[in-house]
């Protein structure tokens, strides 16, 4: 959503909007992606067929790993029929993404914090929204749901295409001889901001399982860990729960994570408890998974910037300015203490 003068608020994807379909394009030219693009319809629009893969080819820099992820705001190469390409002319912007000074990245898919469906779109994001509205009055900004974590990080922030992400933890970069590579890289690439919520980092088990009652971090040696896909894993790594110590398993979503535990192929779901307790009660597993209460961490979730970014400096002091407006005014806890009502209000519906 991105804020106005008012600080009226309005998504860039398709929550209030009817999917669109691209506009009459031809081959042989840029495109810039509007909302509701896919590269299969600017396929049709400009080939008369549904072959994304020359549209995907041509534009992987910009697109990167995930041709069902683009980028609102991306200017594409349609290629020539003799297999040419258009030149990036006419001033093209390849990183615009909005219309906003500042843009925001996240997720759908980790409730309480961040998913459209929620008011606000989340704890989160309604914390990064007000600390912008706070820190920075006069700078407009977007914030944009794709649904691909490790693609913030790999490629949407390095090209910056985003300004920022969010919410990131960040690793023990003072400790570096103790950091896998994964943290390594973050370390080297990304800043971040002053904490702006603490979670606790627990693991769910299938009730009677044993999983579910274990105490000590070592005992789980062995064991199959499930933890989504682009969630960070150093605390895992931290309590010597390394891939040749546990089979770790990276679906794409949460609600995939619980459905492996439920089956028998995973023995564990490593996830925030608040989240966890939401995708239980929301697929109607009150009862067959318990929280273990003796293994947990405490994470601090800030907003992850990349370190090439010329904004990234400013950006920071804006957010941690908005940040201690909040907190010294008592408008981080009365956030906070709505969306955590909110969501025991949804758990018991």
């Amino acid at each position: 959503m991105q804020r106005f003068a008012a600080a009226v608020f309005i998504f860039l994807t398709s929550l209030f909007f009817g999917p669109e379909t691209a506009n009459a394009q031809d081959a042989c030219e840029l495109y810039r992606v509007k909302r509701g693009d896919t590269l299969r319809e600017i396929a049709k629009a400009a080939y008369g067929d549904k072959n994304f893969r020359r549209v995907w080819n041509a534009n992987r820099a910009e697109i990167g790993r995930n041709p069902n992820v683009i980028t609102v705001g991306i200017v594409l190469r349609l290629p020539c029929l003799d297999g040419s390409m258009p030149e990036r002319d006419r001033g093209a912007n390849t990183t615009a993404t909005g219309t906003g000074d500042v843009t925001f990245v996240t997720a759908n898919g980790y409730l309480p914090y961040t998913d459209e469906s929620l008011p606000k779109s989340g704890l989160f994001t309604h914390l990064v929204a007000n600390a912008m509205v706070r820190g920075a009055p006069d700078t407009s900004f977007d914030i944009v749901f794709v649904n691909d974590w490790a693609a913030h990080v790999e490629t949407l922030l390095p090209r910056q295409a985003f300004d920022a992400s969010f919410p990131w933890t960040r690793p023990g970069c003072e400790t570096q001889g103790m950091m896998t590579d994964a943290e390594l890289y973050a370390c080297q690439n990304f800043v971040y901001s002053d904490p702006f919520y603490e979670i606790v980092d627990g693991f769910f088990a299938r009730t009677g399982s044993g999983f579910e009652k274990i105490i000590s971090f070592s005992d789980l040696t062995g064991s199959r860990i499930c933890r989504p896909e682009g969630y960070p894993t150093g605390h895992l790594e931290e309590q010597g729960l390394m891939t040749a110590d546990v089979t770790l398993l990276q679906p794409t979503s949460v609600s995939r994570c619980f459905e492996l535990l439920m089956s028998g192929k995973a023995d564990l779901v490593a996830l925030d408890t608040r989240a966890g307790e939401r995708a239980v009660s929301d697929m109607g597993l009150e009862g067959q998974v318990s929280e273990n209460p003796h293994l947990f961490a405490i994470q601090p979730l800030r907003i992850a910037l990349h370190k090439s970014n010329p904004k990234s400096a400013q950006l920071i002091s804006d957010l941690n300015t908005g940040l201690r407006i909040m907190l010294e005014s008592g408008e981080w806890s009365a956030i906070v203490s709505d969306a955590l009502k909110e969501q025991t209000a949804a758990m018991m519906n």
